[in-house]
């Protein structure tokens, strides 16, 4: 940098005057006297100041700076600090702070911070350019003062648009107002020019104006963007230049500035075809909606997003989390894909689960869907099942699993089981949303082809019983399981997962925990222990990851620390793992996991909802066990779970009557040991009776000669008059020979009329 001071001598003259005369002695003499007393603290002896090359002292706040950018060049950190003290103590105002920010530049303050020989001065000064630049940056005063200055003399005009430069992203705003507002040809022209001056970390703002109503506004920031953006911005141009309801000025604007960005040039505007566009924008919107687009961050960690807002007429920034951000613009390209070719019903497809997709965003995690009128759910009613099809597809791709469940829950009203025919040998969408890793999907195509009640079977007819059978299987409280073969590291682990709020489960090999997690609906998170055996790690996640029943449930991997970057390489490839330091106090581990469980479960399943999921497996269960059904859907699978159901007071005697509907000696069992157990409810065994009289007609006698001897033992000490009704009848199903018969007969006491 060259700097001219009117009061500094040339580095040549000072060599010279050195020779000759003596130095300034103002401050430097006093602290060449300066001497420690007896007992004196070393540090507060001030240093002795180098030689001094300044013939006058600065005052100013301007000169000051100046001296202490030259005394650190010239490697006179005492003086340089001498000069920053001064400047520092005279309280400068942030009017002078930021003509020192707008003259040198932030990156001097920067440096100077980072040099030790000027701290603490040099950080408090940074602190204080930083503080009046922020609030610079927005006083709508002073940037109206600096757009205003615009339309003086060309010095003048380049020193306003120099600050404003240095105002950064709010003065850019302000700017765009200006231009949407002002009916001047001539200022629009001014503030166009300024706007192609300006840095490029002000574009998101100029691409937050292309949605605004006003066309000539649109027109100009298109035109803009042509000039200071970079080839990633043209996502953003597509739909203004091809989009029939663009005024011309717009559309020429776009295509203009995409050649300019694509091509290098406007005269090669002939070469911008519409061709894949509309692809191109869904291609973004899908990334967006999987949230697989990095977007920058501020020191929050959140994302600053740019829109316009109608009711101030202005660009404004709203500071958002990733997610809001990916689904915001992910939407936002959906529907301009759509605008583009609705005539492709993929992209109409894309656009329902877009706005499926916002709604639910909106609405929070576990919040009822919105069924009413201009509601997401209606329109898809709408739309028809073809569509919903489609929507379905993509909304599973997208892992946007709500949006796929609610897609689902539109085809049960509006589809049939045609619609369960595969296709070019891939499984129809709803039969595909069976083996989707989310449960609620699974759950929700259960469902929907329940109630298209097939007449014939179908391809993954079986995975339908399956389905609920997990689902009945989920108590109702997420559990977690621990996969360490060390016993006592284990129970650390089970005890960090209690801490967490999950129910806790050990499994000593990566075998074991997935056989233990694919026989449970409720498994919601996985320790491992990086050493795992029986599978090794790697295969542990390949299997974990490749089955649809343990695919989306989080995994947390703990071990020393050491192991972090070959664990990481190999978790690399799945998503929802993550390595943490192995400690041994499930408080600190807790600490470690909980962060990625707030990251990984903002569209997991809740409590309430893991409740709801569960009745109404046992509704289906129970509408299966209706005979004329049960033959496409065996129930086979199911048995375990609803004699464990059978323990829920509100699903026992559902679970009863389900089990009547399989046809195998074990449930035969099942439906007698909870006839027999007198520690059971009165309408459980009442139920289980009848359910057994049934299934001893339908299939035949089942059980042993030992199981008969107790059900007539269980009979006679019967006291419950309800219970003696319902074992007399299934008694009598056993077809008693004239032996038993009479043998009954006789027991009875003789009666006569008086």
């Amino acid at each position: 940098m060259i700097v001219r001071w009117t009061w500094m001598l040339s580095s040549t003259a000072v060599l010279a005057l050195s020779v000759f005369s003596t130095t300034v002695a103002t401050a430097q003499d006093a602290a060449a006297d300066t001497t420690a007393g007896d007992g004196a603290n070393p540090k507060s002896i001030a240093p002795k100041l180098e030689e001094n090359p300044l013939l006058t002292e600065p005052r100013s706040a301007d000169t000051l700076f100046d001296a202490v950018i030259l005394m650190s060049d010239l490697a006179r950190p005492n003086l340089a600090r001498m000069y920053l003290l001064k400047l520092v103590e005279s309280n400068l105002t942030e009017e002078a702070l930021l003509k020192l920010r707008d003259k040198h530049g932030p990156s001097i303050f920067l440096r100077l911070s980072n040099d030790k020989n000027l701290q603490p001065e040099s950080i408090t000064l940074l602190e204080q350019v930083n503080s009046a630049f922020r609030k610079g940056a927005i006083d709508p005063v002073r940037v109206d003062r600096l757009i205003a200055d615009l339309g003086k003399s060309a010095a003048e005009r380049e020193v306003a648009i120099l600050q404003l430069r240095n105002a950064g992203s709010f003065a850019a705003a302000r700017v765009v107002s200006v231009l949407n507002s002002t009916r001047s040809d001539e200022q629009k022209k001014l503030l166009l020019y300024t706007l192609t001056r300006l840095n490029r970390e002000v574009i998101p703002v100029v691409m937050g104006a292309i949605e605004a109503p006003n066309p000539d506004l649109r027109a100009s920031v298109i035109e803009a963007l042509g000039w200071m953006a970079n080839k990633e911005v043209a996502i953003s141009l597509w739909h203004p230049a091809f989009d029939e309801s663009q005024p011309a000025g717009v559309q020429l604007a776009a295509k203009q500035s995409l050649a300019r960005l694509l091509f290098g040039s406007v005269n090669r505007m002939a070469d911008v075809k519409s061709f894949g566009a509309a692809s191109m924008l869904a291609k973004s919107a899908r990334q967006h909606l999987r949230q697989q687009v990095d977007l920058p961050l501020n020191d929050d960690g959140l994302v600053e997003r740019w829109n316009w807002d109608e009711e101030s007429s202005a660009v404004v920034m709203t500071a958002v989390s990733t997610e809001t951000a990916s689904i915001d613009i992910g939407t936002r390209q959906a529907r301009e894909a759509f605008q583009l070719a609705s005539q492709r019903a993929e992209l109409s497809a894309l656009y329902w689960t877009a706005l499926m997709t916002t709604e639910l965003h909106i609405a929070g995690r576990g919040a009822a869907v919105k069924t009413g009128s201009g509601s997401a759910f209606q329109l898809g009613l709408k739309l028809g099942p073809e569509i919903m099809q489609l929507a379905l597809t993509e909304a599973m791709n997208a892992d946007q699993s709500v949006a796929a469940a609610t897609a689902l829950q539109v085809l049960a009203q509006t589809g049939s089981a045609h619609l369960l025919k595969s296709a070019e040998g891939r499984p129809a969408p709803v039969v595909a949303a069976l083996n989707h890793p989310d449960p609620r999907v699974q759950a929700a195509a259960a469902s929907t082809i329940l109630i298209w009640d097939p007449q014939t079977s179908f391809r993954g007819a079986s995975r339908v019983v399956e389905v609920l059978t997990r689902s009945l299987l989920d108590t109702g409280k997420a559990r977690g399981i621990a996969i360490d073969a060390n016993e006592q590291r284990a129970t650390s682990m089970s005890a960090a997962l209690q801490e967490m709020g999950f129910e806790a489960d050990m499994a000593q090999t990566g075998q074991e925990g997935f056989k233990r997690a694919i026989e449970r609906g409720d498994v919601a998170l996985f320790l491992i222990e990086a050493n795992v055996a029986r599978w090794d790690l790697s295969q542990t996640l390949a299997n974990l990851r490749a089955d649809a029943r343990t695919a989306y449930i989080p995994i947390v991997i703990y071990g020393d620390d050491r192991l972090r970057t070959r664990v990481e390489r190999a978790a690399s490839a799945y998503t929802r793992v993550q390595f943490v330091t192995q400690v041994s106090s499930g408080e600190d581990m807790k600490r470690q996991v909980t962060p990625f469980l707030k990251l990984w479960q903002s569209d997991s399943l809740t409590q309430p909802q893991r409740v709801g999921l569960r009745k109404s497996a046992m509704f289906w269960l129970t509408q299966l066990a209706d005979r004329r059904q049960a033959s496409r859907f065996d129930l086979s699978p199911a048995e375990n779970a609803l004699f464990s159901a059978v323990n829920d007071a509100d699903l026992a005697e559902s679970a009863v009557f389900s089990l009547g509907a399989i046809a195998k000696p074990s449930a035969q069992t099942k439906l007698f040991e909870i006839a027999v157990t007198a520690s059971r409810p009165v309408p459980v065994r009442e139920r289980a009776l009848a359910q057994l009289t049934a299934h001893l007609q339908h299939y035949g006698m089942m059980l042993t000669e030992m199981q008969t001897a107790e059900l007539h033992k269980a009979a006679r000490l019967e006291t419950d008059p309800k219970l003696q009704s319902a074992f007399a009848a299934t008694l009598g199903s056993l077809n008693p020979d004239l032996r038993q018969a009479n043998e009954l007969l006789k027991a009875v006491p003789a009666q006569r009329l008086k």
